[in-house]
């Protein structure tokens, strides 16, 4: 059993410290009482969890110490993404810069064809033309160098565009809403349910969008995407640290509630649908008000494999839009 050391505090810090530390050792506490092993990972699950139910005050000040100590990997990661982006656009202007080239050096070659003709015609041509035609040889010269440069530019950008999709399909973050991509997200449920089938805790997935109402009323594509960006940034906003949130493709967005029951779910489900709705925005001269539907599962020691809990969630977004409710819970997965 670890036993708690004293710690020489300053007087204007003990207060706050000794608030920290109670708040700890109930997090150490409520992981012996449900039987979880107290390690780092599964601490961090607990702490961010269970700090939600804090006050404001307290909670605002442990979030304070937490940002100045670490590092938004997140950030850091969709910035190097963005960085390969604009490297593959490099890519791209360096070969049609390489075709104008091209172009011109064509242009050049007809200049010299047409001029040639014209000194046929002269009076005197024959010196001239002499002259012309070995300029003409060295320039095909030139030409078939050029050619032969721009071919092997080309095959290497070939090969750079090859490795650059490679790169991009490694991807876990969707670069336009700024959140996770569904390739990272299947592959973080995946591995909850191999933990919840050995630790047996229990988590949930929802998985929600905008109404077919709400996005049938937009007459661009860019304003559908307005839409989705706001509910994005919702999402990312009110998550947990441990939540993953994603973008699972066609409008429909996903949160993975680590150690978080269906009744959790529900109240995180209704706590979105809330500040979307209050969101309301002007899009194509109209007030928009956003309403959602989600999809809920719990994720427990029974649950079938992922590809069967995702269709089950997708299912039950059709259901709560066909009867106009907020959520439908998958039962028995």
């Amino acid at each position: 059993m670890i036993q708690k050391k004293d710690i020489k505090l300053t007087a204007d810090l003990e207060e706050a410290s000794t608030e920290l530390e109670l708040f700890a050792k109930k997090v150490l506490d409520k992981l012996i009482e449900e039987n979880i092993y107290p390690i780092p990972y599964y601490y961090n699950i607990y702490f961010f969890n269970m700090i939600e139910e804090e006050n404001y005050e307290f909670k605002k000040s442990v979030m304070e110490i937490i940002e100045l100590e670490s590092s938004n990997e997140l950030e850091e990661d969709l910035k190097f993404e963005q960085q390969l982006k604009k490297s593959f656009q490099y890519s791209k202007k360096i070969v049609k810069d390489t075709s104008m080239i091209y172009k011109l050096s064509s242009l050049l070659k007809d200049k010299n064809n047409y001029f040639l003709k014209e000194v046929d015609s002269a009076a005197s041509p024959q010196v001239f033309k002499n002259i012309l035609l070995n300029s003409k040889k060295n320039i095909d010269i030139i030409n078939k160098k050029i050619s032969q440069s721009l071919q092997e530019i080309k095959e290497i950008y070939a090969q750079n565009l090859s490795t650059l999709k490679e790169i991009e399909k490694e991807s876990i973050f969707d670069s336009l809403y700024g959140i996770y991509n569904n390739k990272y997200f299947f592959s973080e449920v995946e591995k909850e349910i191999k933990q919840i089938k050995s630790l047996k805790h229990i988590s949930s997935i929802i998985i929600l969008k905008a109404k077919d109402s709400v996005i049938n009323k937009l007459k661009s594509d860019k304003s559908k995407i307005v839409v989705n960006k706001m509910i994005a940034k919702i999402l990312l906003k009110t998550s947990r640290r441990t939540d993953i949130v994603a973008h699972l493709g066609d409008g429909k967005f996903a949160m993975l509630l680590k150690h978080t029951d269906r009744i959790g779910a529900i109240r995180t489900s209704e706590r979105l649908a809330d500040m979307i709705s209050n969101s309301s925005m002007f899009i194509e001269d109209d007030e928009l008000e956003i309403q959602i539907v989600i999809g809920i599962s719990e994720l427990t020691i029974n649950s079938d494999k992922m590809e069967s809990i995702i269709n089950c969630i997708y299912n039950k977004l059709e259901e709560a839009e066909a009867e106009d409710v907020l959520y439908k819970i998958c039962e028995g997965k």
